[in-house]
């Protein structure tokens, strides 16, 4: 699969990265938040950020991940990732810090999960974050993940080993809150 599709609710679109969102991704990933919950290379300069955009687009060509550009009146704000494995798949996110606090990431995610669980039939999807990432576990609860627990040492972020909140959402629970919910998204909350 090459070609990304763009997924929308309100003002939150979810499109293909381009070269231009590369000074942003570099922002972000300065950002102390980004570089304490995530393992992205710590200092991160602006040379890393066009093997980002490699990898995403390698990840489309070979159908192991899709990656979006969250984009909110035509500005970058962020990535939703799928990796995508034979019936399961793993989401992540980051949010740039002026699109923080204001439900975009939870609109972006929700787009995302359901393009997975619809165009790409998944059974379930995994969620994982450092411990004490609590925007991130509010994001993944309010798209239903149920949390399953705590694995201590479950993650390595340049070098070292972290504890690690793990999750899950399978298919029918999606469904579920859809038809409960009478829609999918539910816009900037």
């Amino acid at each position: 699969m090459t070609e990304v599709p763009e997924l929308r609710d309100g003002d939150v679109l979810l499109r293909a990265h381009t070269e231009a969102d590369l000074p942003g991704v570099v922002e972000q990933c300065q950002d102390p938040s980004m570089q304490r919950f995530t393992t992205i290379p710590v200092p991160y300069g602006p040379e890393l950020a066009p093997q980002f955009l490699e990898r995403v687009r390698a990840g489309w060509t070979g159908g192991s991940a899709a990656s979006w550009a969250i984009d909110v009146g035509g500005r970058f704000a962020g990535t939703v990732d799928i990796e995508l494995g034979e019936g399961w798949g793993g989401i992540g996110y980051g949010l740039h810090p002026w699109a923080r606090g204001r439900g975009v990431m939870t609109t972006a995610a929700r787009l995302a999960l359901e393009w997975a669980f619809t165009e790409q039939q998944l059974i379930g999807v995994r969620w994982e974050a450092f411990v004490g990432n609590e925007p991130s576990r509010r994001v993944a609860e309010k798209c239903g993940f149920l949390m399953e627990g705590t694995a201590r040492g479950h993650t390595v972020a340049r070098g070292v080993r972290y504890d690690a909140w793990l999750g899950s959402l399978l298919a029918d629970e999606w469904r579920a809150q859809a038809g409960a919910s009478g829609r999918r998204g539910t816009g900037l909350e």
